[in-house]
């Protein structure tokens, strides 16, 4: 981690000796102008992601309490091998299915210029990160020992009671990491949001318009590092971004890790 972090400091630094850190509140990107910032791409990664997580992580879980502990045995094993060959599709799939159906659909109910926003990637993520939480929160469920669950029906507790008080703690670690692995892969997407986001580098107006065309920093790495040439100030402007996704993932895993010793 940390010679990933010291190369992609030093490919970055030809941005700071130009523009200091100014570049990262700056609002407009223009490369041929040598104008760079990355306001407009790291609010729409966090809109993105944010809103993906939003509709998957309690669909997720629900999908994941419901395989585990109140389906049928004989229905488990189809349902979740049909979730890992979900986890398995090639991101580009989810992204040919976010231009055929979902970008129509959001135009036409919401009657849009363009379905291709904020909202269509988030939406788009969802879809991507929830087979990765389910399976991953379902395994971390049906660790719990049976042992638990016994000596909470000894004890007086309703099925409720028991999910709320013993399994939800009891597997809390494996659906902590369930959330960080899909974060990971939420942050990190670049053809399917690259195709469905809009790629336009302007911030939304107001800054919560989710409706609007909007750029994320995987889609901006992912549409013009072919074109910036190798050492570059753009192409260092390009590296940063990579950086600020590092760093992002690097406290989002402390700030989980910290959370779970204070427990």
């Amino acid at each position: 981690m940390v010679l990933v972090l010291a190369f992609l400091v030093h490919a970055s630094w030809p941005l700071v000796e130009q523009q200091g850190f100014s570049f990262i509140a700056e609002t407009e990107w223009y490369p041929y102008e040598s104008l760079y910032s990355l306001a407009p791409a790291l609010l729409g990664s966090f809109w993105s992601v944010l809103l993906a997580l939003l509709i998957a992580v309690p669909m997720g879980l629900a999908a994941a309490i419901m395989s585990a502990e109140l389906l049928p045995k004989q229905l488990r094993q189809p349902i979740r091998f049909s979730m890992e060959l979900m986890a398995g599709i090639p991101s580009v799939v989810y992204g040919l299915i976010g231009l055929w159906i979902l970008l129509p659909l959001l135009e036409n109910q919401l009657d849009l210029f363009t379905g291709r926003s904020l909202l269509a990637a988030g939406l788009l993520l969802a879809m991507m990160i929830l087979p990765t939480l389910m399976v991953l929160c379902e395994e971390a469920l049906r660790a719990v020992p049976q042992e638990q669950r016994d000596a909470a029906t000894s004890l007086g507790l309703d099925w409720p009671g028991m999910l709320r008080r013993v399994l939800l703690p009891q597997a809390w670690p494996g659906i902590r990491v369930a959330i960080l692995l899909a974060t990971g892969r939420a942050m990190g997407e670049t053809v399917a949001v690259m195709l469905v986001v809009g790629s336009l580098d302007r911030l939304p107006d107001p800054l919560y318009n989710l409706l609007q065309p909007a750029q994320t920093l995987t889609s901006r790495i992912g549409r013009e590092m072919a074109e910036a040439s190798l050492g570059s100030v753009h192409w260092a402007a390009l590296i940063s971004c990579g950086l600020v996704l590092a760093l992002a993932a690097i406290a989002f895993a402390s700030a989980a890790q910290l959370s779970t010793r204070a427990r």
